[in-house]
């Protein structure tokens, strides 16, 4: 529906043009328009320089939880944005087997648990489903955020919870030394990056890195386009 709407737009403007050249509106009313859509453009272009920026030369190795960002689970669709995804995933833990994955997304418009398919996809590439938390709760990238941390606090909480362990000492005090900061990855395609950074940090996280996969080249400008107003979207609403 985007193109739709760019496609009013254009003739709106073509239109504009037409009635000023035949007398009918005053000048300033077209370059007021005129005005507001380079604007446009201009907030476009700002916006895809900073994804662009956002994106990691490389990998965080190490990292001990990695977030998943649920997306349509379209698994046998070329150029799917959730198959990239879950292909980065597998890159990362066959050099990172340590690290824990967290899927993240609830239920989608076609019925299907985001999370539950991808995490079945992981399971059949050979991930040990051990090495797997999903999230079921979530339906946009700040959902998926905030659920994800819940679900790592909670499992955080269990491990401390299971293991119980005495240490035992004849020379002298032990010094207490405080656990380090978990290190969190988040995993999403090149184009949502920006975004979900920016709400990670809105929310809090810290010791976080991107974790950035591919995307269908045939329909990145289309995304960059979809990204650009959910960003202003969450601007707007405080979310970044």
């Amino acid at each position: 529906y985007i193109w739709y709407g760019f496609a009013f737009v254009f003739f709106a403007l073509g239109k504009l043009i037409k009635f000023y050249l035949n007398k009918r509106i005053p000048l300033w009313s077209v370059v007021s328009v005129y005005t507001l859509a380079t604007l446009g453009v201009l907030i476009f272009v700002i916006t895809s320089i900073a994804i662009s920026l956002s994106l990691p030369n490389n990998d965080e190795p190490g990292l001990d939880f990695l977030i998943v960002l649920g997306t349509k689970p379209d698994l046998e669709k070329k150029g799917s944005e959730c198959k990239y995804r879950l292909d980065k995933a597998i890159e990362y833990i066959d050099n990172n087997p340590d690290t824990i994955i967290v899927i993240s997304g609830g239920i989608g418009r076609d019925g299907k648990t985001e999370s539950v398919v991808m995490a079945d996809y992981l399971i059949q590439k050979g991930i040990d489903r051990n090495n797997i938390l999903v999230e079921t709760q979530s339906h946009n990238t700040r959902e998926n955020l905030i659920y994800s941390k819940a679900l790592m606090d909670k499992y955080n909480e269990e491990m401390k919870i299971n293991t119980d362990f005495i240490i035992r000492n004849d020379i002298g005090p032990v010094e207490v030394v405080e656990a380090r900061p978990e290190t969190i990855g988040i995993l999403t395609n090149d184009f949502h990056i920006f975004r979900a950074m920016q709400v990670a940090k809105k929310l809090g996280y810290t010791q976080v890195s991107p974790i950035s996969a591919k995307s269908g080249n045939i329909l990145y400008l289309h995304m960059l386009v979809r990204e650009t107003f959910a960003i202003l979207k969450y601007k707007f609403l405080g979310y970044i």
